[in-house]
């Protein structure tokens, strides 16, 4: 009778859309039953994607319709899991917090941990949500919740402090951190075992540095199914450890032995492992592929693979393949009309597809495909246009750190659309996606700046936007930067030669990429300064171009730099 109730349990237990019962213990059945519909339709998706045999938002939107039906009769794990989809269920950040906190105050222990995510995004502006904050990490930890005792573990690497006074909220302690990681490690925790390795190998006040337990630790950690350090400790056999001197090399290369680690993770259920041996596939190991060939086919079987178990990074990278297709090889044959031939095509592009698989990488929280999901329905490519959802899921992915998500969602401030109009939320966006060095939002600040647009006018401080951005090889930062210097940055003093230089620079990177259109352009700015130039200017210009810094790379005048993360066209065939 006790194997029966087991195994019933067992059965149970789901994990899909960033949710898993195993850690909702006395989930109701009712709820249960839902996620377990869903999970049926998005595993015909990740087992064959490009199939088109499930529609994935409507499967979604159902399970969230249902799951709300439960919510409103007071089931706390289906609070929590309307809180924890958030922006895929088209709630805003107010009614995220709100639904967390009605499943926190019912006793969901996730509910807790992650409300007190929420609340410490504000914490700088609002000291009270910040000690909101602290008191549920310390709730959900003392219940055991590993997410909780990392946070707690970090808040006392840090310590927190209130008032002008400085009064001790959370004890500045590694000892207590070091504690906490500790007991995640004999938890199983792949992430806590990481974060002390992390301790080891850098060394801190009372934690001496020790790089051979940093790496015993890091294996363990590896082990216990932590992705990030089973690709780090991978890499360190693929690669073996380099002779420095501020660390003994303890790791020879041994490529064979990382083969085999990466299987049989594999072969163990770690989807993160199918992962990374589509990655080492993918791109082959060692000079001409002479530890691990180059195979593509066999890359995306691994990738397949791994999104079947649900892996956020290869369900991102099958989306961002069935986004452009891809062949076997790019050297094969191609028709008359440049085509590639139909045996060497591995995926044929389609953006359905592509858009499925970016849902499901989002699901499972993976902060770029929110950006690639918000763009979707920023463009309308397969989706209608929707600029209130482009925002929120372009909010998500900003929050989490993506600049190319903070300059789209600074475009849309500064555009009011999708939300109400605010240049000094456009200029705050685009100042943080410029100081990770991004530069679109390099050059936008760049312009507010010069026109005093939500910030205080600077020409100085615009100069300074432009001068970043083009030394990354940026021209369209360049010809801001020559026509900025034509009227003056301070103004009624034009610097025609710096002008000059800068557009020079630019129309070099336009002749070298041989677009004509941007050549066209760059050779008529020149053409416009030397008309008001003396002799002596002119000579002063070319003194100015050989000393200016040289770019870092090559891009075109006209475009930004394309982000990791592949754009939609569009011209697909839209559906809601």
């Amino acid at each position: 009778m006790l194997l029966t109730a087991i195994k019933l349990k067992l059965a149970a237990m789901v994990a899909v859309a960033g949710l898993d019962t195993a850690e909702m213990p006395g989930a109701s059945k009712e709820f249960v039953d839902v996620l377990t519909a869903l999970e049926a339709e998005q595993k015909k998706v990740q087992a064959n994607p490009g199939a088109n045999n499930a529609d994935i938002n409507k499967a979604f939107n159902e399970a969230v319709a249902k799951v709300r039906e439960l919510a409103q009769k007071d089931d706390k794990d289906a609070t929590y899991a309307l809180a924890h989809w958030g922006v895929l269920s088209g709630a805003n950040i107010n009614e995220v917090a709100a639904l967390y906190r009605k499943a926190a105050d019912k006793g969901q222990v996730l509910a807790k941990s992650e409300l007190a995510q929420v609340l410490m995004q504000a914490g700088a502006q609002n000291p009270e949500a910040a000690k909101e904050a602290i008191k549920l990490i310390k709730e959900a930890e003392a219940a055991d919740n590993k997410v909780a005792r990392r946070m707690l573990a970090q808040l006392h690497l840090q310590g927190v402090t209130e008032g002008e006074k400085g009064v001790v909220v959370v004890e500045k302690s590694v000892a207590k951190a070091k504690e906490l990681l500790e007991k995640g490690n004999k938890a199983g925790d792949g992430e806590a075992t990481l974060g002390l390795a992390q301790l080891y190998s850098a060394g801190v006040e009372g934690v001496p540095q020790d790089h051979q337990k940093a790496l015993d630790l890091l294996i363990e950690a590896g082990k216990q199914g932590n992705a990030v350090a089973l690709s780090t400790y991978g890499a360190r056999l693929l690669n073996g450890d380099p002779d420095t001197k501020e660390s003994p090399k303890l790791v020879k290369k041994d490529v064979a032995a990382a083969l085999k680690m990466f299987n049989d993770s594999a072969e163990k259920g770690l989807a993160a492992a199918n992962r990374i041996l589509g990655q080492i596939y993918e791109n082959g190991v060692g000079q001409d592929g002479a530890d691990v060939k180059q195979d593509v086919t066999k890359a995306f079987e691994y990738y397949t693979k791994a999104a079947n178990g649900s892996d956020p990074q290869a369900l991102f990278r099958l989306g961002n393949a069935f986004e452009t297709g891809i062949v076997k090889d790019p050297k094969g044959k191609r028709d008359e009309n440049g085509n590639f031939d139909k045996d060497n095509i591995l995926i044929q592009p389609n953006p359905k597809s592509a858009l499925d698989l970016y849902r499901l990488a989002a699901q499972n929280n993976l902060a770029e495909a929110f950006y690639n999901v918000g763009v979707y329905y920023e463009t309308g490519t397969v989706v209608d246009k929707d600029p209130q959802k482009a925002f929120a899921f372009h909010m998500k992915a900003a929050t989490a750190g993506i600049a190319q998500a903070m300059n789209r969602l600074a475009g849309l401030y500064a555009n009011g659309t999708g939300t109400t109009q605010d240049l000094v939320a456009a200029a705050g966006w685009y100042q943080r996606a410029a100081d990770m060095g991004f530069a679109p939002a390099q050059i936008a600040l760049g312009i507010l700046y010069e026109q005093g647009a939500g910030v205080r006018q600077s020409r100085t401080v615009a100069a300074g936007h432009y001068s970043d951005a083009a030394q990354q090889g940026n021209a369209l930062a360049m010809l801001r930067l020559a026509n900025l210097y034509a009227v003056g940055v301070v103004p009624g003093t034009p610097e025609l030669a710096r002008a000059w230089a800068y557009a020079k620079q630019a129309d070099e990177l336009a002749q070298k990429s041989g677009n004509k259109a941007d050549s066209d352009v760059t050779a008529n700015v020149l053409k416009q300064l030397e008309d008001k130039m003396k002799p002596d200017e002119v000579t002063e210009a070319k003194k100015i171009f050989d000393k200016l810094p040289k770019p870092q790379a090559a891009g075109a005048p006209a475009a930004a730099p394309a982000p990791p993360a592949a754009a939609p066209a569009g011209d697909a065939k839209k559906k809601k």
